[in-house]
């Protein structure tokens, strides 16, 4: 009966062969959703591993006093990161973001700043936004990281006004956007140690009014943010 399946299988991939997300190269068939050679070359930064040398501590400096940060990729236009990107977010690729989640979890789960996080947040959509594609990529992304970790979600987060794209905002416009968007769902006050977690950080703004958002309401303890890719221009 298992090697129909096989048999089967293998004649549907030679009719509709499984490409890579990233560079849309037939797949071996051991591969699941990148190719070894995107897996291998795709820009990786590697700041989770020495907070000191973190990007996004950087960039947020004076905004959120970030402890812990990670990006899975490095995100520039016109490139593999931008397909897989794209694909997570308008091509029903919530199991790739969990994927992708899962890979970032195992190198977070040998982090020593990780140890005392007590909760994974996701940073929501507004309830119309997550209907209308079916998921949402942040949170996926983060059971994939829950899963490695053992670090509980909690969607201590809510989104009640709807917003347009960020794209093709500039910054100012960005915060303007996002400013007043979230609300806090329950206590927050009890917790010492949140990681904040999104898809794309370009400009900061959606984790900085999180971030406020979560201080007014009562937390004081240490903020960690996570991201599937951060935009080059702020390396």
């Amino acid at each position: 009966m298992l090697e129909n399946l096989n048999i089967i299988d293998d004649f549907i991939s030679l009719i509709y062969p499984k490409i890579c997300v990233s560079c849309k190269e037939t797949l071996l068939k051991h591969e699941i959703y990148l190719c070894e050679k995107c897996r291998e070359n795709l820009p990786r930064p590697k700041f989770h591993i020495n907070i000191e040398e973190s990007n996004i501590r950087k960039i947020l400096y004076g905004r959120i006093p970030v402890f812990g940060s990670a990006a899975y990729y490095l995100f520039h236009k016109k490139t593999g990161v931008q397909n897989i990107l794209h694909h997570i977010k308008y091509k029903k690729g919530k199991d790739l973001a969990q994927t992708i989640g899962s890979w970032m979890g195992y190198e977070l789960s040998t982090c020593e700043w990780i140890k005392d996080v007590e909760g994974v947040v996701p940073i929501p959509l507004h309830p119309k936004k997550q209907l209308e594609r079916g998921y949402n990529q942040s949170e996926e992304y983060s059971k994939g990281i829950s899963n490695e970790t053992k670090i509980p979600i909690i969607n201590v987060l809510k989104k009640d006004i709807y917003t347009t794209t960020q794209t093709k905002k500039k910054r100012f416009e960005r915060w303007e956007n996002v400013k007043d968007n979230f609300v806090v769902s329950e206590n927050v006050s009890q917790y010492n140690h949140l990681m904040l977690v999104d898809d794309v950080l370009t400009t900061g703004a959606t984790f900085e009014a999180a971030y406020n958002t979560l201080v007014k309401s009562g937390y004081k303890g240490k903020i960690s943010i996570v991201v599937i890719a951060m935009a080059t221009h702020l390396i």
